[in-house]
């Protein structure tokens, strides 16, 4: 690390107040680069459906729209009008500030036109086979009253692949361009036990806005045990979380359920969600309850023994640690880029623009056999880049991006095989856990144009 990256670590990241920074967005209002919107109307006109607005109502859309629609937002559109309220005068935007990503997406384009980037035919032949087998293994399970160890597991990995392959997929957009597609196969999260509503905030509101921002990811956070914020205290104990990391993976599963129902009731995770979802938690809050009426209590019911519940441990272990583990070891690997404040405006020569930030802060690993597995979650820079094209697709376009990142100097991470992420990953908890000061992590300093 050079010794300019030390001393931004040292200043915990350039946390300059003197710095220009956009202005706050009221909660009924929702900014896309310098315009401000009313958030209800916009989401009542928006063709792609009314969640993703008020999703991010109070909050700015810039990079949102642009990297779920590649294009620029058409202001001058009779929709745009009609939610158009005003003009933002702390924001200096100009079409150049992407242009690197907008020079992407035609090369793209010509590769993978834009309306056919969303899940082909096969692609629901995938998920009828998933959700089918889920429902006749959990009514099996119900009915014969048998619940297993062994089945328990089995439906674990199951419901890991339905979060991988179809929720996240469908949570994102990507699944069709019917958002009522899209919805009705994204509560298959809250069937296994999560929230779409908590995923959609802390996923696409937060982790893809501000990927690896060590104020702003909720991903960044790690807790007590797990050092994963350069900012967060060294403890002694850190010193060996490359070890015990991948043991604490298992409770993901349970942290999931609790954490997700937690969330919708409180309204919050990391930063509060925003007003103009408050009857979709309460739908959520409900999902939640039948999840553990489902593998609680009508167990429980049927069969009143303690080795009943103990069964059903596998399944949140194995879910979890499957989703924990590969969304770990995509964005913590040795050499990963760590950023601060992604809510500012950067230009094409700062190098701190959205694609720059999106690159370097992700990882790929493995080819096409993990993408059918893992729902293209391997692809993690394609899908950080363009969330709203089907994982279907990310090994087709993923040449076209790293041609594009060779050209324009932008460091582009690929590991041939799981085991390279792994052990790429406990170099960098080790590093973590070790100094206070990371040796193998880069620090980004985003520079701010003069407003």
């Amino acid at each position: 690390m050079s010794p300019k990256s030390n001393e931004m670590m040292d200043n915990h990241l350039l946390q300059s107040e003197s710095l220009t920074r956009p202005g706050p967005v009221a909660a009924e209002y929702i900014r896309v680069e310098s315009k401000i919107y009313d958030a209800r109307r916009l989401a009542e006109l928006h063709p792609g459906g009314p969640l993703f607005i008020k999703a991010f109502a109070g909050r700015d859309a810039s990079q949102a729209f642009l990297s779920y629609h590649r294009r620029q937002f058409p202001h001058s559109s009779t929709k745009a009008k009609a939610a158009y309220e005003r003009d933002d005068e702390t924001v200096k935007y100009s079409k150049e500030d992407n242009q690197d990503f907008m020079e992407l997406c035609d090369r793209v384009e010509k590769v993978l036109p834009r309306l056919s980037s969303f899940a082909p035919w096969y692609y629901y032949l995938k998920v009828a086979f998933l959700l089918c087998f889920v429902v006749t293994l959990e009514g099996y399970m119900h009915y014969n009253r048998v619940y297993s160890w062994k089945l328990s597991a089995l439906m674990g990995l199951f419901y890991a692949w339905i979060g991988l392959n179809i929720q996240h997929d469908a949570n994102h957009g990507a699944v069709s361009r019917y958002h009522w597609v899209n919805r009705a196969l994204g509560a298959s999260q809250n069937w296994i036990g999560g929230s779409a509503i908590s995923w959609v905030h802390q996923h696409v509101v937060q982790h893809h806005m501000h990927t690896n921002d060590v104020n702003l990811d909720p991903d960044m956070a790690g807790s007590a045990f797990i050092r994963l914020n350069p900012l967060a205290p060294l403890m002694k104990y850190h010193i060996v979380q490359h070890i015990y990391f991948f043991f604490l993976l298992a409770i993901y599963g349970f942290s999931v359920v609790i954490q997700s129902f937690l969330n919708v009731v409180y309204g919050s995770h990391h930063t509060a969600m925003s007003p103009l979802l408050v009857p979709h938690r309460v739908f959520e809050s409900f999902m939640s309850i039948i999840f553990v009426c489902r593998w609680v209590l009508l167990p429980l019911y049927q069969v009143p023994e303690l080795d009943t519940f103990l069964s059903t441990v596998p399944m949140y272990m194995v879910c979890g640690y499957y989703l924990a583990f590969f969304f770990s070891i995509s964005h913590n690997f040795s050499g990963v880029f760590m950023l601060e404040d992604t809510t500012r405006e950067a230009s094409s020569e700062d190098t701190g623009t959205f694609l720059y930030k999106q690159v370097v802060s992700s990882s790929n690993v493995g080819g096409r056999v993990l993408c059918f597995f893992n729902g293209g979650l391997n692809y993690q820079i394609e899908h950080h880049l363009f969330p709203r094209i089907s994982h279907c697709h990310y090994p087709t376009i993923s040449h076209t991006v790293h041609q594009y990142c060779q050209e324009k100097g932008i460091p582009y991470v690929h590991f041939n095989t799981v085991w390279e992420n792994i052990r790429s990953c406990t170099k960098h908890l080790l590093d973590l856990g070790s100094h206070q000061t990371p040796k193998n992590v880069n620090f980004f300093e985003q520079k701010v144009k003069s407003q």
